[in-house]
């Protein structure tokens, strides 16, 4: 795919985004709830907080032997309240990606759509401190190239706790069983389970610091573990609801990557209804 066409399919993911945001707009009379800063803040690395958000995400990842991959996503999720104790959501990836390969492989390059991922959930407000919540995420292969694709469709059904120790710091482990159910071009099966411990630390004027550390148990590789750790910083802007953040994640162990470097900007929407 060449640069121009795949620039043209960008442009076009993002007329559909804004075409999105702008029949929502339409639908949206009164507003009933508006997630404070800190919330916003939480909400990169805290599944159990949901609010209408739209992102645009880039990455870059260094692999072993030289080769490099860019991708840039697009993401939106879509909230309801059930009860004053309960949210649900549902949520959506579109990334595109372009690959060049190791020195080995001649540094083949190649850009175009990745997979998708579409996802639902639910959350819960046990009390002022703590929350809880998970769903089911499907992982699709959409891929326009074979090189950008995993070559599976996957199933990943997660749940996690939230909690914070006080108004400034919060954990929120989670766990995520991911199994491949369709295998393409003799793609070996794919069975893992992936734990996390994000910290969120929230500073003053609307900033904060956090960090991730996560394992990975393959069952279809002997039961190999592998480990990342990743830490972030992020700013929720004083005017207008959208927070950027930028992110360095590093492989300790059973990865073929160096590292990933990230950034992201995110725009969180009031909440609305119809008026009755």
């Amino acid at each position: 795919m060449s640069l121009r066409v795949f620039l043209r399919s960008l442009r076009t993911a993002s007329l559909v985004a804004l075409v999105l945001l702008a029949y929502g707009s339409s639908l949206a009379v009164e507003p009933v709830t508006v997630p404070t800063a800190a919330e916003q803040l939480k909400q990169l690395n805290d599944q159990t907080i949901i609010s209408d958000r739209l992102s645009l995400g880039s990455d870059w990842s260094q692999f072993k032997h030289g080769a490099e991959k860019a991708t840039w996503t697009i993401a939106g999720l879509w909230g309801w309240r059930i009860s004053d104790c309960q949210d649900w959501g549902v949520r959506f990836r579109l990334p595109f990606a372009y690959r060049r390969s190791d020195e080995a492989s001649g540094h083949a390059e190649v850009g175009g759509f990745s997979d998708a991922e579409l996802g639902a959930g639910t959350a819960f407000r046990l009390n002022d401190t703590w929350r809880t919540g998970g769903g089911i995420e499907l992982h699709g292969d959409t891929a326009s190239d074979r090189a950008l694709a995993e070559s599976v469709w996957r199933l990943k059904v997660g749940w996690g706790i939230s909690h914070d120790l006080t108004h400034w710091l919060t954990l929120s482990p989670d766990i995520n069983y991911n199994h491949s159910i369709v295998e393409k071009h003799d793609v070996r099966p794919q069975t893992y389970l992936e734990l996390a411990l994000p910290v969120t630390l929230i500073l003053p004027d609307h900033w904060s610091v956090n960090g991730r550390y996560r394992a990975t148990v393959d069952f279809e590789n002997g039961d190999r573990w592998s480990q990342t750790i990743s830490a972030g910083v992020a700013k929720r802007l004083s005017k207008v609801p959208v927070v950027l953040s930028a992110s360095l994640e590093k492989p300790l162990a059973g990865s073929g990557k160096k590292f990933q470097v990230g950034i992201a900007v995110v725009y969180y929407f009031q909440r609305y209804h119809l008026p009755k």
